[in-house]
């Protein structure tokens, strides 16, 4: 296991929530994603967790950013995590449990458990058909409530820029083209129960090429289903009408880091309140480099 490396300490209140945490910069030549028999396709997670926290990673031609803040807590039920793969690719995961706090902290370290098993499925689809159906098994042998996640997971191919990704039943990430300078929804009719519901569930898949410059914005509900102070939702339209504006207020050329701590900045001043969140937030920011 190879270490990350703190990079910046900051400390920040936005609007009452407190943010304080470190950059940590993780550096990719310590990893080894050689295929074995047992590692088909070379997948070694980089990091992962569900715990407040800024990440940041350069790998495979693309520039990531991971930016949490869980409600109510250090930890929550959104899962972010960064795979590096054999053949110059590199795979991406958001999942958000049902609820927040401890409850949907400890349904997120259970799927991490299961993305460590099977991590080495190369297809996207059939990843989070794995997933469902290992899941929806473990909450038949619990006694407990239901519990349902959703996930969005992507592989990014860096020597032809294709992005491979799958839904099961989570918000539709926004892919940013530099040369239009504007953001678009991405994955028209791709459909897919959440993780949990019933097992044999199939995920369809898309993919989309990036260009130097293009972004992917993953993100969770907590995002968009923020309220104002006079109960109006930002709604997913909001939410893609405010990255929009804060990228192009930013100077260029873009920071990834700062645009990910200006968008979450966007977020709580749409809120207009002091407090805690109602739910986690998780902005995972993607940019193709060359």
């Amino acid at each position: 296991m190879s270490q990350s490396l703190g990079k910046v300490c900051i400390f920040e209140s936005l609007g009452g929530i407190k943010i304080g945490m470190k950059l940590k910069k993780v550096e990719t030549v310590q990893f080894d994603c050689t295929r074995t028999a047992m590692r088909p396709f070379g997948c070694m997670e980089l990091w992962a967790g569900n715990e407040r926290a800024h990440r940041s990673l350069d790998l495979a031609g693309l520039q990531s950013d991971v930016i949490a803040v869980p409600a109510g807590g250090d930890k929550g039920g959104d899962l972010s995590a960064v795979f590096s793969c054999s053949d110059n690719s590199a795979r991406v995961v958001l999942a958000d449990c049902v609820g927040h706090g401890y409850t949907a902290s400890g349904v997120a370290r259970h799927v991490h458990q299961l993305l460590h098993k099977f991590q080495d499925i190369r297809d996207t689809a059939a990843l989070l058909a794995a997933l469902n159906d290992a899941f929806t098994l473990s909450n038949e042998k619990s006694d407990g409530p239901l519990r349902l996640t959703t996930v969005v997971t992507g592989t990014f191919d860096g020597t032809s820029g294709e992005f491979n990704f799958a839904y099961a039943a989570h918000p539709r990430m926004l892919l940013w083209r530099e040369r239009e300078g504007r953001f678009l929804e991405l994955g028209e009719g791709l459909e897919g129960l959440p993780l949990g519901y019933v097992t044999g569930e199939t995920y369809s898949q898309q993919s989309v090429r990036l260009n130097h410059g293009d972004m992917i914005l993953a993100f969770s509900d907590g995002a968009t289903e923020v309220r104002s102070a006079v109960g109006e939702q930002l709604t997913s339209k909001g939410f893609l009408e405010l990255a929009q504006e804060t990228l192009r207020g930013l100077p260029q050329p873009l920071v990834l880091q700062d645009f990910s701590r200006a968008l979450l900045e966007g977020v709580n001043l749409y809120r207009g309140q002091e407090g805690e969140l109602d739910d986690d937030i998780t902005l995972l920011t993607l940019r193709r480099v060359p």
